[in-house]
């Protein structure tokens, strides 16, 4: 039998094991607290850094897509190219044949214009040529004539004033024949080519073309009625509107291509700034444009608050009733390197400026304006570089060829676009001469009246 053991329970060991717990578990709560509360302290501090430091705007890239459109009511017959398939300039995009082709002459109480036509045509033809044979008899009948009458005179039977009127005569008739030669020549070329646009409207083994014939392809290569549509860029095809063997009516789109030309197709970045906060944006502001978190490029502004445009619904805020914003365009500085997958329509990208970089004051930071006396001239930088088609008096008449871009669209093999590097040729002396003309006023535009007493008085 084993022996029975009793050991007493002290409860004061119970009470400090539970309160070096509870000490455990609150320490652990405060730490947790404490990280927690000084991520959210950090986090503010961050948010609030970067809205001193930066400011961002909401907007997106724009850029012209080329749109192949129906010129006429067309049946496509088939796209030779699909979308993704790159393009060069010569290649064939769509052939097609003109609607009016099968339904002109479907109505029974109107015949096709072009059958009419080559029917009269016919007619004018066959009676100019029997005026032809007409006049050749006439004159056939004339030389006979003159012959009687040189034999007549010989032996006194006649005198030279009846050889005189039949000379005068034949004259007459010859001039006649020619005229009436090259009129049935003109009738000719033209009863042939009436006769080749009836061919391919009437055909001695279908008869008249019908809206069922669209789709015999051979029949139409045989009547030469195919007509193609040829690219006159290079680019990739984005969209196909109109799929083959489909009828397309005027203005209706067909293809979309996206140039790769992005420089002529007007690539822009156009932001979306509220009036308060124009202060934070001028003419000379370098902005870096985001497009995702691995994408981003720089710009430089090109237009700065000429119209405006309502905010897009996902871009408004609940609490402000002010939904129209001054609409900034800015163009990407050259000689960057970008995706050309972000180089796209209506892509949405934030636009953030520093709102303590210092920028090159090569412009007037806004253009001012007087309400007595227009725009202040010395406030417009730039704008005698620009095409001036007002007549001008001939002191004020100045030419500038100083500034030259110059630069191709290179895509290279990962899909990236390398936007071109303006190149300028401007010397010594004509930086000077433009220094010379900021100072000046606008020239005056001469009105047509002045321009034409100048004009009398040379």
């Amino acid at each position: 039998m084993k022996n029975f053991s009793f050991t007493s329970h002290d409860p004061n060991n119970d009470i400090e094991s539970i309160l070096k717990q509870r000490k455990k578990t609150i320490a652990k709560q405060q730490l947790t607290f404490t990280l927690i509360f000084v991520s959210i302290i950090i986090i503010i501090m961050l948010w609030a850094v970067n809205r001193i430091i930066y400011t961002e705007f909401d907007g997106y890239l724009n850029t012209d897509m080329n749109v192949l459109r129906s010129p006429e009511d067309l049946y496509v017959l088939e796209n030779h190219r699909k979308v993704g398939d790159f393009i060069a300039p010569g290649d064939t995009l769509v052939s097609y044949v003109y609607a009016e082709n099968f339904f002109n002459h479907e109505t029974s109480t109107e015949e096709p214009t072009v059958i009419a036509q080559n029917r009269n045509m016919t007619v004018q033809y066959g009676l100019a040529k029997q005026d032809l044979s007409v006049t050749r008899v006439k004159i056939k009948e004339l030389k006979r004539q003159l012959a009687t009458t040189d034999h007549n005179i010989r032996f006194g039977l006649s005198d030279n004033q009846n050889k005189m009127k039949i000379e005068q005569e034949l004259a007459e008739a010859e001039s006649l024949y020619k005229a009436q030669k090259r009129k049935l020549s003109v009738l000719h070329d033209a009863m042939r080519e009436t006769n080749d646009a009836v061919r391919r409207l009437y055909n001695e083994e279908y008869g008249f073309l019908h809206v069922q014939d669209m789709r015999n392809i051979e029949l139409m290569k045989e009547l030469d009625l195919i007509r193609y549509s040829i690219a006159i860029d290079s680019g990739i095809v984005t969209k196909v509107h109109t799929p083959g063997l489909t009828l397309t009516l005027r203005g209706e789109p067909i293809m979309t291509t996206q140039s790769f030309n992005l420089a002529h197709n007007n690539l822009s970045v156009v932001a979306y700034v509220m009036p308060d906060q124009m202060k934070h944006i001028n003419r000379n502001t370098q902005a870096e444009v985001i497009v995702n978190n691995d994408v981003s490029f720089s710009a430089s502004v090109l237009m700065l608050g000429t119209r405006t445009e309502e905010l897009p619904m996902q871009l408004r805020s609940t609490l402000s009733q002010n939904h129209t914003a001054v609409v900034v365009v800015l163009g990407p500085d050259p000689n960057q390197i970008i995706p050309f997958w972000c180089l796209v329509k209506n892509i949405p990208v934030k636009i953030r400026i520093n709102n303590f970089k210092k920028y090159e004051h090569e412009k007037k930071d806004y253009m001012l304006f007087n309400t007595t006396s227009g725009l202040i001239h010395s406030t417009m930088d730039g704008y005698h570089n620009k095409v001036n088609d007002y007549t001008l008096d001939n002191d004020s008449i100045i030419s500038y060829d100083s500034i030259n871009v110059t630069g191709k669209i290179i895509v290279s093999q990962d899909s990236t676009l390398i936007l071109p590097q303006k190149s300028t040729n401007t010397s010594q002396k004509m930086i000077e001469e433009e220094a010379q003309i900021r100072t000046l006023e606008m020239p005056k535009i001469k009105s047509p009246i002045s321009y034409q007493k100048s004009e009398n008085k040379q």
